[in-house]
């Protein structure tokens, strides 16, 4: 038995601070600010890359923007550039890297595996990273959705699996939301589908907020609707008209504000057909969010748009200040200072225009393309174009003069070094990370100076009567038999925190065996199967709850026998409607068919972390059949440890894959496949000195299973972790029938 206890009083009195945010750091991808403003002084006008005023360069680079904290400069990418050589795919991972903020020297790194993501390996490294100046702590977003606490020496703090655990939609081309430190906790977004409540189509952004210290999960919110498209539009913090708000673009093509504390949506404005990835500022009470792609309300491609944010509901119609159609801007994050506000194009050209009425100032070309996002400091533009041109500009409302003009030309590629990252200024030095390297300038002969960082506007006072309440932790999986204690927060309003309570928990469907004991819960023991379900509160007319999956010990069996409609397993992620019970030979299975959308799906049968159920591994075993529909056959598999075994029906071949577009550790061999033919599928992975043994086997089931293993691979850079899981790519129907996850001995 488990204890599950939150510790937040620390975070409670964080809620009365303002900000911890040091001029010296630049811990957001956008700055203390998160507006791309810094208050340094002093600061170089002119580099070149052979020598004038580069203080250190290293031949790692990326896509992300970097992050500087404590002296220490950190950044999420990829091991290798473009790898093709099939002999070293084997080796291409994702990677946190830390340098020495001064001298460039390499103090730790950590190297992890990519799997279960449909992103190219070029496009790895994607979200950056978010520091937290409290505690010293650094976070990344992997592509695969792994989200990583490590300590700023490197060590691994807690992590989660986005998608395992909460059922988070791998992006395509690489999108992937960079998350945001707000007060206690840390928050990250992205589209999911997950159990219960959060189970049915379609997906929806959702932000997460953890508990930056535990990891443990706070509260969740989906503001908008369907998604348009995938995106990467990051949050900002910000007070608005006395209350504090997160505020973002959406995958719906609107921009929304929520309160930072509770995540209740307060408002939302409708811009564009696709989704948005720009991020917003803020400028008092004036929200600034452009995008690239088709407007809702007229035939023109683009939109720079100003929102009045201390308004509430669906603003659409009435919040707009100003805009200006027709200029596509829908990859860099705009900036506003001085009654400036600066705009890169996805052509290019960086414009200026008036913040309070949208009037052009001028215009200025940078090159062809524009990803990366401006930075304002020391009466300085420094902004950088996709095709390897850094530029250091002196901008007023009359003209933009240049002041340098530096092109890179790649290191290890012909043409030029690719940009898509901001730049990062801390301490007196500016930080560029390109696609081949990350360069350093500055004037050692300058000491760093700096103006104070502004606070956010004040607050509206704390009112007495509660609003809302969460019941922390909102959403777990454990074990039977643990023990998890439950804490309310109180909230007013406006979303400021009065006071921990306590309440009568009430477990509800799926938890009716659960033990309350006052704020402490025992989940259900002598369970036959996994459960899931809910624990609530009401305090007042406030009401929460929390949710749960509860894990027996294995083997968990599966035989789908009395579902009904389109149930599927109660704990299982990302299974509803892509699986449902139907008869197939006198049984009921679980049929997936073609469909709209992604045929690719991977449906997860448990945590992330199987090493309490299973300390020496676990294997998965099913029993499936496919259909031959329009001269197609499906793809159909089990999953352990993020380690795929699929029957590929069309192509007539067997496989182990975990990473699919990459094949980093991909092997194939020819295996015929007949449509309406039951067979048994098993896969097992096996760990040793870091190095995994990957074995499966298909046969017929009407036959005994072989001695022999069919297929088997070594991965020398194991993934030692991973759900269970069944694997879908739904070109025709298929049946998954006879479940069964066993513990090896």
């Amino acid at each position: 038995m488990r204890r599950i206890n939150m510790v937040l009083v620390s975070s409670i009195m964080l809620l009365f601070t303002t900000s911890l945010a040091s001029a010296g750091d630049w811990a957001h991808w956008r700055g203390p600010e998160h507006n791309g403003i810094s208050r340094e002084t002093n600061l170089v006008d002119e580099w070149s890359l052979d020598g004038k005023n580069v203080l250190w360069t290293s031949d790692i680079g990326g896509r992300a923007a970097p992050i500087v904290l404590n002296g220490r400069v950190y950044l999420n990418c990829r091991t290798h550039h473009d790898v093709t050589d099939p002999k070293d795919k084997i080796n291409a991972q994702e990677q946190v890297v830390c340098w020495d903020a001064k001298t460039g020297e390499v103090l730790w790194k950590d190297v992890f595996n990519v799997f279960q993501t449909d992103i190219p390996s070029p496009r790895v490294g994607w979200a950056s990273m978010v520091g937290d100046p409290e505690t010293g702590n650094v976070y990344v977003h992997s592509v695969s959705g792994l989200f990583r606490c490590y300590t700023g020496d490197g060590k691994l703090l807690w992590e989660t699996s986005l998608a395992e655990d909460y059922g988070k939609i791998s992006g395509y081309g690489g999108r992937t939301q960079t998350p945001i430190i707000d007060e206690n906790n840390v928050i990250v977004s992205f589209l999911q589908m997950n159990w219960g409540k959060t189970a049915a189509p379609p997906p929806k952004q959702t932000y997460y907020a953890f508990d930056k210290k535990t990891g443990k999960l706070m509260w969740t919110a989906a503001p908008g609707g369907a998604p348009l498209d995938t995106n990467y539009s990051a949050p900002i913090v910000t007070v608005i008209d006395g209350v504090r708000q997160l505020i973002a673009g959406n995958a719906d093509g609107g921009c929304y504000g929520m309160n930072a504390r509770t995540g209740e949506k307060l408002w939302g404005f409708q811009m564009s057909k696709r989704g948005l990835n720009c991020s917003p500022v803020a400028d008092g009470n004036l929200v600034y969010i452009t995008h690239g792609e088709d407007n809702i309300d007229n035939v023109e491609f683009g939109r720079v748009q100003c929102i009045d944010a201390s308004k509430r509901g669906d603003i659409t119609k009435t919040g707009s200040v100003w805009r200006v159609d027709g200029i596509k801007a829908g990859y860099a994050s705009v900036l506003v200072k001085d009654g400036i506000l600066y705009v890169v194009a996805d052509t290019g050209q960086l414009y200026a225009f008036d913040s309070k009425n949208g009037k052009q100032f001028w215009t200025h070309n940078l090159g062809t393309v524009g990803k990366g996002s401006p930075v304002w400091a020391d009466g300085k533009l420094y902004v950088m174009e996709v095709n390897g041109n850094i530029f250091i500009l002196k901008p007023s409302k009359e003209k933009c003069e240049e002041l340098s003009h530096v092109q890179l030309l790649a290191r290890v590629d012909k043409g030029m070094d690719e940009i898509y990252a901001s730049p990062a200024i801390a301490n007196g030095r500016i930080y560029f990370v390109t696609r081949d390297r990350t360069i350093c300038i500055g004037d050692e002969s300058q000491k760093p100076t700096s103006n104070p960082i502004p606070p956010l506007a004040e607050e509206k006072p704390v009112q007495d009567k509660i609003a809302s309440i969460q019941l922390a932790p909102y959403e777990m999986a454990v074990s039977q038999g643990d023990k998890i204690d439950y804490q309310i927060l109180a909230y007013d309003a406006n979303g400021r925190f009065i006071k921990e309570v306590e309440g009568k928990l009430i477990p509800g469907p799926g938890m009716e065996q659960a033990k309350v004991d006052g704020m402490t819960v025992t989940t259900p023991t002598d369970l036959k199967s996994p459960a899931a379900g809910t624990i609530s509160v009401k305090v007042g007319e406030a009401t929460a709850e929390a949710r749960l999956r509860v894990f027996p010990p294995l083997p968990w069996k599966f035989d789908f026998e009395g579902l009904k409609g389109k149930q599927v397993p109660g704990t299982w992620v990302n299974a509803f409607l892509k699986l449902q019970p139907n008869e197939v030979d006198g049984t009921t299975a679980l049929k997936a068919s073609p469909g709209k959308g992604r045929p690719s799906a991977s449906v997860w049968l448990g945590p992330s972390d199987m090493s309490r159920l299973a300390p020496n591994g676990y294997t998965v075993q099913a029993d499936i059949f496919m259909k031959e529909q329009k001269r197609k056959l499906a793809s159909i598999g089990v999953t352990v440890n993020r380690y795929d075994l699929i029957v590929k029906g069309n192509s007539s071949k067997l496989a182990i894959q975990s990473w699919a577009p990459h094949k980093r550790m991909t092997k194939e061999i020819r295996f015929r496949s007949d449509p309406d033919v039951w067979y048994t599928m098993k896969l097992k992975v096996e760990i040793k000195d870091g190095q995994a043994t990957v074995k499966g086997k298909v046969w017929p089931r009407k036959k005994p299973e072989p001695k022999e293993w069919t297929i088997e691979t070594v991965d020398p850079h194991a993934n030692e972790k991973g759900s269970p899981g069944l694997y879908l790519y739904r070109l025709a129907d298929v049946y998954f029938d006879n479940v069964i996850v066993s513990e090896d001995k």
